[in-house]
């Protein structure tokens, strides 16, 4: 029973860490993609409402949207010690974000902000701890 219960968290773990990082990657790219591409779709999409008129908010999503495209083209990298790194700065980047967040919220940003920056980095955070827990 011990030897089934060890298989299927192997079995499992192997699941996240073979389509999770594919998923994070494809996430990245397309977030980072829009967001330097179009940052009023963007913070639409994302569920951040309607952006400033004086630019301000398109700098923002554009830094955001090159840092994210880099990350999400790194986790595609053939090197796994490159795939690595990246997961591990997606982590802590996307654990700034979750914080990030809330800390906007705290300060009056609109709540629909969590569901649309918070739920989906700590999403990444989940897939990418777990993809490097199966590579251990």
């Amino acid at each position: 029973m011990a030897t089934l219960a060890s298989s299927d968290t192997a079995t499992s773990a192997s699941v996240v860490s073979r389509y999770g990082i594919p998923f994070i990657s494809i996430g990245r790219i397309f977030a980072g993609a829009l967001s330097w591409a179009s940052p009023t779709l963007s913070s639409r999409v994302f569920v951040l409402g309607r952006s400033a008129p004086d630019g301000r908010a398109g700098l923002l999503a554009r830094l955001f949207g090159v840092r994210d495209l880099a990350l999400g083209l790194a986790l595609q990298h053939p090197s796994a010690d490159v795939r690595k790194v990246a997961l591990q700065a997606g982590v802590v980047i996307d654990s700034a974000d979750v914080l990030a967040t809330v800390l906007a919220v705290q300060a009056g940003a609109p709540r629909s902000s969590l569901l649309g920056v918070a739920a989906g980095a700590a999403l990444f955070v989940g897939l990418a701890l777990g993809a490097m827990s199966d590579r251990r």
